[in-house]
């Protein structure tokens, strides 16, 4: 990134200050297939993944030290007020960037252990979905209709980066008669099922399918879905948010993968 800036933006009719906002909307983060992330260290995080922004902002004030290191990256320096207002946060970090939609792709082996999101409407569960799926070694996210952009701006605050290190990719409901085909299982949790979670058999390949609160699984995924497991929970809890309930699944799918497997 050159060390020279364009001056400092201050007018919110700014042509690149009106196009950071619009990519607060769906529809625009989806045309263009970018999307902002805020915060130093989710920048950084994203860059040392391998991301390249397509533009830097940095308040005017703030030095920093990356910027000399990402070759011909565009950047902007933007007066206090004007960068505040682009923010999503209340008290917003002096950095933000745009980056392209991750191109990632699953491992080698495939589709092993991958989460399908079906009806989250709140973009912290999915944000914290989406985390957990990485930090448990998913191979992937699959996004089902009803459930919110995985690109909104509090989702991928809640992601922490991992937006950037597990694929997120929509849903594709013939993908399921492959993936069943081939002796896999599509397992959902849900609370009035009888097979507790710890004790079924995450070694092999999965698909988990975690529903949203308000409505849970979809009559599609039901369809599809060829076991249900449920964690148990004492009396007067009527249920987890789809957040937790995912991260309690995947570690356990990821606890039992580190184990040997018998022979």
């Amino acid at each position: 990134m050159s060390s020279e800036f364009e001056g400092i933006l201050r007018s919110k009719d700014n042509p690149t200050l009106k196009r950071i906002r619009s990519l607060r909307k769906r529809t625009s983060r989806e045309r263009e297939r970018a999307f902002v992330v805020e915060g130093i260290r989710a920048v950084e995080d994203a860059i040392e993944f391998g991301a390249i922004p397509s533009l830097v902002v940095l308040r005017a004030g703030f030095d920093w030290a990356l910027a000399e290191t990402l070759g011909d990256v565009r950047s902007v320096r933007v007066e206090a007020t004007a960068f505040d207002a682009l923010a999503e946060t209340e008290t917003p970090q002096p950095l933000m960037a745009v980056f392209p939609f991750p191109e990632l792709t699953a491992p080698a082996d495939g589709e092993d252990l991958c989460v399908i999101v079906d009806g989250v409407r709140d973009p912290g569960n999915l944000g914290t979905i989406i985390r957990s799926a990485a930090a448990a070694g998913a191979s992937g996210v699959m996004i089902a209709p009803g459930t919110v952009d995985p690109y909104n701006g509090k989702c991928v605050r809640a992601g922490m980066g991992a937006h950037f290190r597990v694929p997120v990719k929509p849903f594709d409901l013939e993908w399921t008669g492959t993936f069943t085909g081939a002796g896999n299982r599509i397992v959902t949790c849900e609370t009035s099922a009888d097979k507790p979670y710890d004790e079924f058999d995450f070694t092999r390949p999965v698909a988990i399918v975690i529903g949203g609160e308000a409505d849970g699984i979809s009559p599609e995924l039901a369809g599809v879905a060829t076991d249900s497991i449920a964690i148990p929970l004492e009396r007067g809890i009527e249920s987890l948010n789809a957040g937790v309930a995912a991260s309690i699944v995947l570690f356990e799918a990821a606890r039992q993968r580190r184990q040997p497997q018998k022979k």
